[in-house]
């Protein structure tokens, strides 16, 4: 019961009085009901825009740092999500990120675009390259687990039906958790 006791005292001396703008509490509020609804979501926001306005050694934390802190949180949790994929599943996310990003009017990629920018990745990062197969199976495993999101399209007289993948999360999301891996850094 003290343990508790101390973790809530702990919570409410976080931030002194004064310290956030009057635009930090409802904008945190609404952030966090917007995606999650989860109280945790608020804290965890508030806190990396407290730590954000500390590294910056500015006295009130305001609205920029909530903002910048909702991504920092966004990048935690699908950091947290990919715990445990291997380097290979993280050249995948990597790439298909990357088609993404350079073709915004395109909803989804065949596992032969993925493929061909997974081996330009690959490549640069003077890594393994697996089969086209094993990286099929890997997307169709992420979509699985809800990273990717795989749907059946038939691509017309003469070639049959394949999967198109999209990324579920923001790409810059993606690309910025993805590189905080040591292994893949270079790729930056």
């Amino acid at each position: 019961m003290q343990r508790t006791h101390r973790v809530q005292s702990d919570r409410r001396d976080a931030f002194h009085d004064g310290v956030l703008s009057d635009d930090v509490i409802p904008l945190t509020a609404a952030l966090a009901a917007q995606e999650h609804g989860d109280a945790r979501k608020a804290i965890e926001i508030l806190r990396h825009a407290g730590e954000l306005a500390e590294r910056e050694n500015v006295e009130t934390v305001v609205e920029e740092h909530v903002r910048d802190a909702q991504e920092w949180a966004e990048i935690d949790r699908f950091e947290e999500l990919l715990r445990g994929s291997t380097t290979q599943v993280k050249f995948i996310l990597y790439s298909l990120a990357l088609l993404t990003d350079e073709n915004p009017n395109e909803d989804g990629f065949s596992t032969n675009r993925i493929y061909e920018r997974y081996q330009a990745t690959t490549e640069k990062a003077d890594a393994k390259t697996l089969s086209e197969h094993r990286v099929y199976e890997l997307l169709k495993e992420q979509a699985f687990l809800g990273v990717v999101e795989s749907t059946r399209t038939g691509g017309g007289w003469g070639e049959g039906s394949y999967l198109e993948h999209r990324l579920v999360q923001d790409t810059g999301i993606v690309l910025k958790s993805v590189l905080r891996d040591s292994r893949l850094e270079d790729l930056a």
